[in-house]
């Protein structure tokens, strides 16, 4: 009897531990206190799939109101995640929480978010602007005015909030807080794949049963005066060998097309002028299907292309165009081709010298050389030869705080448009910069 009733109590004591969790705050607007405010309590049910990425559900499970202070409380909860709303002036805020003992979610809607959206240095009017929550609800949505500002009054201040504009069915998205000033500066967009080129290009070499593991690093970057993308998708390139095998990406597969000699991938979000793109794939090339040949083909203009194999891997790398360097790091000594400018069009033949099909090497869960070889590898291998091939790049894009103008009527008849205090000017100078010697691997990847 006393071992049942200690179960018993011991079984009392951990229910009431997992009912121990409470959530508390209160809601004030422009410093005053919110009474008699409808609070709402529901249980978060969070799912994740490479294709949707994470999808929240909630089931109501209570509401309150806030007493004379502004202040409420859920008590008795279990621990788990949860989302509190409050909906004053006709919106609903919210805010998830994980809970395990005692949580505080305060309400302080007294912020303000605006801003402007510019294109070509004007202000644009009848934009579409929506402020999102950090779970990716929208919480407001507006258009710009014919100033080409848009507002959001009664933020939930101090709260990370998602900023979108649309122009030309691209989406312009910023990180904001609850009380800040974000403008948009938009383009024109377009799918047509002249406005991108290579910036940096790292293929790696590395010995795999019955071929070559190939791991290949690529970032793309955007040099046109237009925003690459397009609702209905848009691809970025990379050649393969035919014939490849074991082939894997970091790319979700809902983005993956894949052709003989190539593989497209889309980037999912818009790459804005000046801004890049990065991704990697790895598969397994064997040498004998191609007479010992390595092909890639320039789909893009490619500022920088390097391949990289370790001596002990028990094959050579030639090239009659690439200039070769042998490169010792950490004890090891790695066969390095390099081609700097590889234009589109051209056909690149990495030659492998001395192969013999072996059943050794890579095997098991054929895990990614690449990030941890693009840090390795990459960065201290192809480091030297960047410092020393890289041109200085003095073009910088900066902001300068001086009045944008709003297109008006009376501006097409010779008079001259009313500045707009605030708007910034996004405008290309030649500064000086660091040469290449002068700079650290940190700062060389920066500028790359």
């Amino acid at each position: 009897m006393n071992k049942l009733l200690y179960i018993f109590i011991t079984l009392v004591i951990l229910g009431n531990a997992a009912s121990a969790a409470d959530i508390s705050g209160s809601v004030v607007s422009l410093g005053k206190k919110i009474t008699d405010q409808k609070v709402t309590l529901s249980k978060v049910n969070a799912t994740q799939s490479p294709e949707t990425g994470v999808v929240y559900d909630f089931t109501p499970l209570a509401e309150t109101t806030t007493d004379k202070d502004g202040a409420y409380a859920f008590n008795n909860l279990n621990v788990g995640m949860y989302r509190v709303n409050v909906t004053y002036d006709g919106i609903t805020y919210g805010e998830n929480t994980g809970v395990q003992g005692n949580a505080v979610v305060d309400f302080n809607l007294s912020g303000k978010l605006d801003g402007y959206v510019i294109k070509d240095n004007r202000t644009l009017e009848n934009i579409p602007v929506r402020l999102i929550d950090a779970t990716g609800i929208e919480v407001m949505k507006t258009l710009t005015n014919k100033s080409g500002k848009y507002s959001f009054e009664k933020t939930n201040a101090g709260r990370i909030y998602y900023a979108e504009a649309n122009y030309s069915d691209v989406p312009y998205t910023q990180e904001v807080n609850g009380s800040e000033r974000v403008n948009f500066t938009v383009y024109e967009s377009t799918r047509e794949a002249d406005i991108i080129s290579v910036n940096i290009d790292h293929v790696v070499f590395s010995k795999a049963p019955n071929g070559i593991k190939v791991d290949e690093y690529v970032e793309f970057v955007n040099t046109g005066d237009k925003v690459f993308f397009n609702k209905d998708r848009v691809w970025l390139g990379i050649s393969t060998p035919e014939g490849i095998t074991r082939f894997q990406t970091d790319a979700m597969e809902c983005c993956l097309q894949r052709e003989k000699d190539a593989v497209w991938i889309d980037p999912m979000n818009p790459i804005m002028p000046g801004e890049a793109f990065s991704t990697q794939i790895t598969y397994v090339f064997n040498p004998e299907s191609s007479q010992n040949t390595f092909y890639k083909n320039m789909i893009y203009n490619a500022s920088y292309l390097t391949i990289l194999s370790e001596k002990n891997n028990g094959f050579g790398i030639e090239s009659q165009y690439g200039k070769k360097d042998i490169v010792p790091n950490e004890g090891k000594e790695f066969e390095v081709l390099s081609f700097a400018g590889a234009p589109k069009g051209e056909k690149l033949d990495i030659r492998i010298t001395g192969y013999v099909p072996s059943a050794t090497g890579i095997g098991g869960d054929f895990n990614y050389l690449i990030p941890l070889a693009a840090l390795v590898l990459i960065g201290a291998v192809s480091y030297p030869l960047l410092r020393n091939r890289l041109a200085k790049r003095p073009k910088k894009h900066f902001i300068r705080p001086t009045p944008a103008t709003q297109a008006t009527a009376s501006e097409s008849e010779g008079e001259t448009a009313e500045p707009m205090e605030g708007i910034p000017q996004t405008i290309q100078e030649y500064v000086p910069g660091k040469d290449i010697n002068e700079m650290s691997f940190d700062e060389l990847l920066a500028e790359k």
